[in-house]
């Protein structure tokens, strides 16, 4: 008979899991910044995974204790490999809220620190983050009964399109979110130009439909009435204005959307780097165990 073509693999097929061992600059890194516990009680692995038949790369981070834990998928900013993770970042910001009792599953999107595709930052590789939820559902540890979704930068972006994807989250968390890509666009010329070469196969007015399209100002009434968003920016942020965040609060308040929203004092755009990840985690950790517990 003729040759059948191989059957494509499903989406959140696990190609392979590789736990990480982090040396010891690094692992000084993690104790100084939160302490022995998330060594010792949390283990990441590396993750390849199938999304739209594209194997994409990824971390899981989870408790060493047995048991069914609650999940998060963290959905990363930056693109290509600028606020890529890599392993420390995977301790830092997976390992330590799997500490908390949950298990986190990160992207790096197609297209990026060795996935396949071409990442489209915002097009088709937001499924990247959705496909996550079907990982999940093959770990013993996940409770998928209880899943929230969280994202910084790009990855609020990422969020926001995710909870009109499935609407079985029980809470997220977008810090600094990208939510109006117009705005950005008047307000900063690099990033203007970026959006004009990422969409350059467009019309003028078809880029403007479609960063719309990408921007949670604009879709925020299709967001599920009862999904409880978190959203928290630093006051001193430069890379992505507060303004961003202060218009989805109302366009949130506006729609009677359940949400809070925090402005850091002194916060940066990488809380990592200016120590405001300490207030951030207290609200974050509130605020999953309020909806997710």
């Amino acid at each position: 008979g003729a040759l059948s073509k191989p059957m494509p693999l499903p989406n959140g097929h696990i190609v392979s899991r590789e736990r990480v061992e982090l040396n010891r600059p690094a692992r000084a890194t993690v104790t100084r910044m939160y302490g022995g516990d998330v060594l010792d009680q949390t283990l990441v692995e590396q993750l390849v995974y199938v999304s739209d038949g594209l194997k994409v790369t990824g971390y899981i981070a989870r408790p060493l204790n047995p048991g069914r834990y609650p999940v998060v998928i963290w959905n990363r900013g930056g693109s290509g490999p600028h606020g890529a993770l890599d392993d420390l970042t995977a301790y830092l910001i997976l390992a330590s809220t799997a500490a908390w009792g949950y298990v986190v599953l990160a992207t790096q999107y197609r297209g990026n620190m060795g996935s396949e595709g071409t990442e489209d930052w915002g097009g088709e590789d937001i499924r990247d983050g959705y496909h996550l939820l079907e990982v999940a559902r093959q770990l013993p540890q996940a409770n998928l009964e209880r899943v929230a979704v969280e994202g910084a930068s790009r990855g609020g972006m990422t969020t926001y399109r995710m909870l009109t994807m499935f609407p079985g989250f029980a809470c997220a968390i977008v810090h600094a979110g990208v939510v109006d890509i117009p705005d950005l666009c008047c307000q900063k010329d690099n990033f203007a130009r970026f959006c004009k070469e990422l969409l350059s196969r467009f019309s003028d007015d078809e880029r403007r439909a479609e960063l719309e399209r990408r921007s949670a100002v604009y879709f925020a009434d299709q967001l599920p009435a009862n999904v409880p968003i978190l959203l928290l920016h630093g006051d001193a942020d430069r890379i992505i204005p507060l303004s961003q965040s202060e218009a989805m609060a109302a366009r949130l308040e506006e729609l009677g959307k359940s949400h809070e929203f925090h402005v850091i004092p002194g916060g940066g755009h990488v809380a990592l780097k200016d120590g405001s990840y300490r207030v951030i985690d207290k609200l974050r950790r509130a605020w999953l165990g309020k909806y997710l517990a």
